[in-house]
């Protein structure tokens, strides 16, 4: 999948940077892409939101871990997809059941390592334990306030790592649990 991001500005007086980030799913064997839209936004006005880029990642696998570091963690998956995005490269996505990691090739032929990763299911937690399935209020506790968005029935809070690289956490939420987790690096 491709992370393309548009940066907009909102609010720079009060202090709040909202990003959109257009998530753009291909499957190698179709020729059919959707767009999902996930409003990442970050208070600027220097509260702590007390995540940093070691604390990126989603049963027991984190961002940047090579392909054969991730089938060590999770084993063999139940589905593999290779494909082609023109602003990323050669990508494949290791699909198993409640979590989906995708891998981008390097500058090394044949080394593909996580740029993202996205949980359905309570038996994956980030690396401080929240899962599928805990409360928004457990989220808020963890990683702090946020700015919050609501697209229909859902309800996303997103924390944004900026250094050494731009990455974050995007939590979805409905009637007040988490059903979804995404872990991601922004890819150019």
């Amino acid at each position: 999948m491709l992370r393309e991001i548009l940066l907009a500005l909102a609010q720079p007086a009060v202090g709040i940077a909202t990003f959109v980030v257009p998530l753009t799913s291909y499957t190698h064997n179709q020729v059919t892409a959707t767009t999902t839209y996930y409003q990442i936004s970050q208070n600027t006005n220097n509260q702590s939101t007390g995540i940093t880029i070691e604390r990126l990642g989603i049963g027991g696998v984190k961002l940047s871990m090579s392909e054969a570091q991730v089938r060590k963690i999770l084993g063999k998956p139940v589905k593999v997809e290779n494909g082609f995005i023109p602003a990323i490269g050669k990508v494949r996505t290791l699909k198993y059941a409640g979590i989906t990691l995708d891998l981008d090739e390097g500058a090394k032929p044949g080394n593909f390592t996580v740029y993202q990763i996205k949980a359905t299911s309570s038996k994956y937690s980030t690396i401080d334990g929240l899962k599928v399935g805990d409360r928004q209020s457990k989220v808020i506790r963890t990683y702090g306030k946020t700015e919050i968005s609501q697209d229909g029935k859902v309800t996303n809070l997103n924390y944004i790592v900026e250094e050494p690289s731009p990455g974050g956490l995007n939590f979805s939420v409905e009637k007040g649990k988490i059903t979804e987790i995404f872990c991601f690096y922004l890819m150019n």
